[in-house]
């Protein structure tokens, strides 16, 4: 009973194909029928944007990649920022190259970590975040890569104010003429 409801069920999607393939058929008779073949197809004008965007769908494009694509790791991560950095050099801006170029990216758990201590500096450096990404995974043969940019703001409270004392006794320790001048010009600094 197994086989012949088998059987039936293979006889029933033969027949349910045969029925699928004649309206195929019957549905390519009936383009062939509206457009016959001595007559050509229209088509949208070159000039058009929408005609040049078809004709370029229609070709096809081949590319070779000849480029051995490298782990990503902490060493990689650096040749890797030079590389970009200087193929980009052209197209992008002074003031990222200018960032980008004193920038020492660490890769820590598998993400990309840029440190900036000030807010300009790291907004330059998210401008770019697209062409960093698809540089990295162009190059590399991690699928994702993880960007993370932080500001570290450090607070200097070593800064130290100088007296107009400490100063003068700068300016004459660099240069004792300057108190042979205040002797002779009697003047009363203290």
């Amino acid at each position: 009973m197994n086989t012949s409801a088998s059987e039936q069920t293979i006889e029933q999607e033969e027949k349910n194909n045969a029925v699928v393939e004649a309206t195929i058929e019957s549905q390519i008779s009936n383009l062939k029928s509206q457009n016959p073949v001595g007559k050509p197809k229209r088509e949208l004008p070159k000039s058009s944007s929408i005609g040049n965007m078809l004709k370029d769908i229609h070709q096809n494009v081949v590319v070779e990649n000849k480029e051995t694509k490298v782990d990503l790791t902490e060493e990689s991560l650096l040749v890797l920022w030079k590389d970009f950095l200087s193929e980009n050099k052209q197209k992008l801006q002074n003031a990222f190259l200018s960032v980008a170029e004193r920038q020492i990216p660490k890769f820590i758990d598998n993400e990309i970590s840029f440190i900036e201590t000030n807010n300009i500096s790291l907004e330059l450096l998210q401008l770019h975040k697209i062409d960093i990404v698809t540089y990295f995974i162009k190059k590399t043969t991690s699928p994702t890569v993880h960007l993370k940019f932080q500001l570290d703001k450090k607070v200097d409270t070593s800064k130290n104010y100088k007296t107009p004392k400490d100063r003068l006794k700068e300016m004459i320790e660099t240069n004792p003429s300057v108190l042979e001048l205040i002797k002779k010009l009697e003047l009363n600094l203290e």
